[in-house]
C-alpha cells in the first residue's frame, strides 16, 4: 500500500527468529515487525516506510500492553468489555503495527496514523475463534476511534478477512444469510455508507450503526469502494489449492480504510492489482496527494534498533531461556489454526463449514491431493525455499516466467506491493553447464563406437535362480498392491478428472473420490469446473 510519499510494505506469516539483516535494515527504508508469540510462521505484519515518511512514533499491538518506550502512538479507547487475559491474548498473535506521521495538507500540518492489521478468521469448528475474531474486530474500532478523536487521521489496512457486501463475493448466493455473517456485520457500523449503499441497504440500521451515526453509519470509508462503487469482479484472494484464481473464483478481503474527511480531501486514487502474482493474495493500492515531513530519526520501535541489528553486544542470558516443559507440551496439544491459506478458503468460501460434500460444495470440504502413484509436492515451513523479499524494492528486471529455476514466492508475497514491479532472475551461468553435457555424450558415443567395433560379442546373460525368486516376488506383489485407479472422466467436459481425499473429519474423512480437473468457478462459467463427483471403489 502507498501514498505519493508514503509507502507502507505489509508482509504476513513473520518470525522474528527468521529475520535477518538483509530483510530487516532495508537501504532507503525503516521497517516495523509484529510477529506471533505462539507459533512460528502463523501470523504477523511489518510495515516498511521510505525514509522521506519516517514515523515520529510507532508501536506493536492494538492494546499497548507490549508498549516498552515513550514515543508511542497512545489512545488506547475503552478496554471495559476485555479482561485483562483477553487483551493480552489479542495482542499475542502479532497483527497490529500502527506508525504514526506528521503531513501537510494545505499549508496546515497534520498528524496521520496508519494502522496495519492482519484480522483472524472465524473457524467455524472453533467458537473460541469466532469469539476471538469479534473481540480483535471490537478492539480494532475502539483503538481506531480513540486515536481519530484524539484529532489525528487515521488509516486502517490490511487483510481483514471478511468480504463485506455482496459484490465483493464471487459467489454470495451459496452462503446462506449472507448479510448475518458478524463479521459484515461489524463492517457495515465500522464503514461510512455512501448514497448506493443507502438506498440498497435502507432497511438495514443495526444497532452498531446506530450508536455511531444513525444515518452514515461508522467513520471511516472503503477507499477502493469510494472510487469504484460498481466494479464487480474484483477480489484480492483467492483458493490457491482449487486454482480459483484462473476463473477469478475469489473474494475482496483486503482494504485500505480511512477516515471519512481525508478520503475525501487527500486520497486522489486506490485500486487493487490482481495482475501481480506470487501469493493467493494481490497488492492493494491507495494514494494521497498531501506531503509527509519526515522525522530526523526512527522511532524505538524500529527495527534496526533490535539487538541483533543494531551492533550492540549481546547478553549471553538473552541465548539461554527456560522452557516449561509441561507449557510446551500443552501448546503443541493446544496448536493454533492451519496456513492462512487454508484458514482463506474456508473462511470466504465456505463459512457455514457444511460437512455435505456432494453437489455444488463437495469440492470445497476437501483438500486436493495427487494420485497414490504420483510423488508430491510437500509443502514444509522449515524445508520450503523461501522466496527473496528484497526483490520488492528492486527495480524492474527479466519476468519471472523467463528464470530457469523460479524462486517460491508464496512466503514472501503475501502483501501489498508498491510502484516497482517485482520480479526473480536467475543468477545460474549456463554455458560451463552446456559444455559440460557436450563432452558427457562425446565421451558416451565414443565409448559406444568402440565397444560396438569390437570383434568379440558380450557373453550371454544366464537366468539364475535368485533373478526367478525376484520375478515371483515381484508378481506376487502387484497382485496384492493395487496402483490408483484408472480415473474417469467427468461428463460434461469428457476429460480426465483428479484423485483428492477427505481430510474433513467424519465418517468420510480418509475416502478418495474423482471430481473435475479444472479449477473451481461460477456455476455459470463454462471453463469452470463441473459437478462431477465420484467415490472411489476399494472393490476395484
Amino acid at each position: 500500500t502507498y501514498t505519493k510519499s508514503l509507502q507502507l510494505r505489509i508482509f504476513a506469516t513473520f518470525q522474528r527468529d527468521l529475520l535477518d539483516e538483509r530483510i530487516a535494515i532495508v537501504d532507503g527504508y525503516n521497517s516495523y515487525f509484529s510477529y506471533s508469540r505462539g507459533r512460528s510462521g502463523y501470523s504477523g505484519v511489518a510495515t516498511y516506510c521510505k525514509e522521506s515518511a519516517t514515523p515520529f512514533a510507532a508501536e506493536e499491538g492494538l492494546t499497548g500492553l507490549l508498549v516498552n518506550h515513550k514515543d508511542a502512538v497512545g489512545c488506547y479507547g475503552d478496554h471495559t468489555e476485555f479482561s485483562s487475559e483477553e487483551l493480552q491474548l489479542l495482542d499475542n498473535e502479532g497483527r497490529a503495527v500502527i506508525t504514526q506521521h506528521k503531513i501537510k495538507c494545505q499549508d496546515k500540518e497534520k498528524i496521520l496514523t496508519v494502522i496495519n492489521v492482519y484480522c483472524p478468521r472465524a473457524d467455524p469448528e472453533k467458537p473460541e475463534r469466532k469469539r476471538f475474531k469479534l473481540q480483535f474486530y471490537n478492539l480494532l474500532k475502539s483503538r481506531a476511534e480513540a486515536v481519530l478523536k484524539d484529532g489525528s487521521h487515521v488509516i486502517v489496512l490490511g487483510d481483514i478477512n471478511t468480504s463485506h457486501r455482496p459484490i465483493d463475493h464471487c459467489d454470495p448466493s451459496e452462503i446462506d444469510d449472507f448479510g448475518e455473517n458478524p463479521g459484515r456485520k461489524w463492517l457495515n457500523g465500522f464503514l461510512h455508507r455512501g448514497k448506493q449503499e443507502e438506498e440498497s441497504d435502507e432497511e438495514e440500521h443495526d444497532k452498531e450503526s446506530e450508536e455511531t451515526d444513525p444515518l452514515h453509519g461508522g467513520k471511516f470509508v472503503d477507499t477502493f469502494r469510494f472510487f469504484h462503487p460498481t466494479r464487480i469482479n474484483a477480489f484480492t484472494c483467492w483458493s490457491t489449492l482449487t486454482g480459483a484464481r484462473q476463473t477469478n473464483y475469489g473474494t475482496r478481503i483486503d482494504y485500505i480504510f480511512a477516515d471519512c474527511q481525508l478520503a475525501k480531501e487527500q486520497f486522489v486514487g486506490a485500486d487493487i492489482m490482481p495482475e501481480v502474482e506470487g501469493s493467493d493474495h494481490c497488492p492493494v493500492w491507495g494514494q494521497l496527494s498531501c506531503s509527509l515531513i519526515s522525522s530526523p530519526k526512527p522511532p524505538p520501535f524500529c527495527t534496526r534498533y533490535l539487538p541483533e541489528f543494531a551492533g550492540k553486544q549481546q547478553k549471553l542470558s538473552r541465548f539461554l531461556i527456560k522452557v516449561d516443559q509441561k507449557s510446551a507440551q500443552s501448546e503443541q496439544k493446544n496448536a493454533l489454526p492451519g496456513s492462512q491459506e487454508e484458514e482463506e478458503r474456508r473462511e470466504n468460501l465456505n463459512p457455514s463449514g457444511a460437512a455435505n460434500i456432494s453437489g455444488k460444495k463437495r469440492s470445497l470440504t476437501s483438500d486436493s491431493v495427487a494420485p497414490k502413484g504420483k510423488k508430491t509436492k510437500t509443502v514444509n515451513a522449515s524445508s520450503k525455499p523461501q522466496g527473496n523479499l528484497l526483490a520488492f524494492f528492486k527495480s524492474k528486471t527479466t519476468n519471472i516466467n523467463q528464470c530457469e529455476n523460479p524462486l517460491n514466492l508464496d512466503e514472501a508475497a503475501k502483501s501489498p506491493i508498491t510502484e516497482e514491479v517485482f520480479s526473480v532472475t536467475d543468477t545460474k551461468s549456463e554455458g560451463p553447464e552446456l559444455i559440460s553435457d557436450n563432452l558427457s555424450q562425446q565421451c558416451s558415443t565414443a565409448k559406444t563406437d568402440q565397444h560396438l567395433n569390437t570383434k568379440h560379442s558380450p557373453p550371454q546373460p544366464t537366468v539364475r535362480q535368485s533373478d526367478a525368486k525376484k520375478g515371483t516376488s515381484s508378481v506376487f506383489w502387484k497382485s496384492v498392491l493395487h496402483g490408483p485407479p484408472a480415473p474417469p472422466c467427468c461428463k460434461v467436459h469428457g476429460e480426465p478428472c483428479v484423485l483428492r481425499t477427505v481430510k474433513k473429519e467424519g465418517p468420510n474423512m480418509g475416502k478418495q473420490f474423482f471430481v473435475c480437473a479444472r479449477p473451481q468457478g461460477h456455476a455459470s462459467n463454462p471453463e469452470a469446473r463441473c459437478n462431477f463427483f465420484a467415490w472411489v471403489d476399494k472393490a476395484k
